[in-house]
């Protein structure tokens, strides 16, 4: 059984939770996703080695980059849905890749929620560089909000 890059990094970021949580997430996922999961995070456990320790270490400029000044937070993302149309919102949220969008939507009031909804599911694929610089300027409004 052969899991891919993400699969092998989620199994090690798994290895740092409690085995509850561990469950928890796991059982959220697809199976066939989860099932290649379970081998890889089984295998990691099994080492000798203080793999949770190991895990954060080697995960730390991943983890950094992903949650430093280069992506919004979930509460800069919401404080741009009062600034942004439906549509503009939609197309940064879609420009968020490591943003749970079911969640970020289910903080919005139903009806602003309807409607990014509806503007996300009609909505194509990015290209890569609007995906860009849709989030280089969703990080500048933020900014910019947060220093008025």
């Amino acid at each position: 059984m052969s899991t891919t890059p993400g699969e092998r990094k989620c199994a090690l970021l798994l290895t740092t939770l409690a085995p509850s949580d561990r469950r928890a997430l796991l059982d959220a996922l697809p199976p066939a996703s989860a099932v290649r999961i379970r081998a890889a995070l089984t295998q990691l456990l099994a080492m000798p080695a203080p793999i949770a320790d190991i895990a954060q270490a080697l995960l730390a400029d991943e983890l950094t980059g992903l949650t430093s000044n280069t992506s919004l937070d979930l509460d800069q993302l919401i404080e741009l849905s009062d600034d942004l149309s439906v549509a503009w919102f939609a197309r940064v949220l879609a420009a968020c890749t490591g943003v749970n969008r079911s969640f970020c939507i289910s903080l919005l009031e139903r009806t602003h929620a309807d409607a990014v909804s509806r503007e996300l599911d009609a909505m194509p694929a990015l290209p890569p560089r609007l995906e860009l610089a849709l989030k280089a300027e969703s990080l500048a409004l933020a900014s910019r909000r947060c220093a008025a």
